[in-house]
């Protein structure tokens, strides 16, 4: 019988929304990052791992990058959690950045849209956003996405959703 985990490390909750819809719809293992040893991660056949998305860094990926070696034989996947829509272009950048070409062939990725509260933010993350809303303001010819943002900064968005899953969980149900 195929083992299979959901592991995630989420800061503000929406990657462990996606993550808790993930385990459920699967009837799987449910880790928090903090959890899981290199050991753990070899007592499973399928890890699916999730992480919000900061900048194009995929939250605790080091985890399946540092051990890949010893899991590329495994069933892997990959989420990245993030308050944008997920423009492929945008998102070959992440997985560019976080992944050599050899993991890009052999995990599959998806990107599951969360959610973005300014006000719930820490200080770090505060201060990031609001150097980029100025950036943003002083933009004269902005793209949607980019007005969409500016907007979000106040009233919060929320868009975790069981029908975002379907993609990644179809993938694995299909091993």
């Amino acid at each position: 019988m195929n083992k299979t985990v959901v592991i995630y490390r989420s800061v503000y909750g929406y990657t462990k929304t996606y993550a808790e819809m993930i385990a459920e719809e699967l009837a799987c293992d449910l880790r928090e990052y903090s959890e899981i040893t290199s050991d753990n991660l070899l007592t499973y056949d399928t890890i699916i791992y999730g992480g919000g998305l900061y900048a194009v860094g995929i939250n605790g990926i080091n985890l399946i990058k540092k051990n890949y070696d010893k899991l590329k034989d495994k069933h892997l996947f990959v989420w990245a959690t993030g308050s944008n829509p997920g423009d492929p272009e945008d998102l070959e950048a992440v997985w560019s950045h976080n992944f050599t070409d050899e993991m890009r062939k052999n995990i599959p990725m998806f990107y599951l849209r969360g959610g973005f509260d300014y006000h719930k933010l820490n200080g770090k993350h505060k201060i990031m956003m609001s150097l980029l809303k100025m950036k943003l303001k002083s933009m004269k010819n902005r793209t949607k996405n980019e007005d969409d943002l500016l907007k979000a900064y106040d009233a919060a968005e929320y868009h975790c959703n069981k029908e975002n899953i379907r993609q990644l969980t179809d993938a694995v149900r299909e091993l």
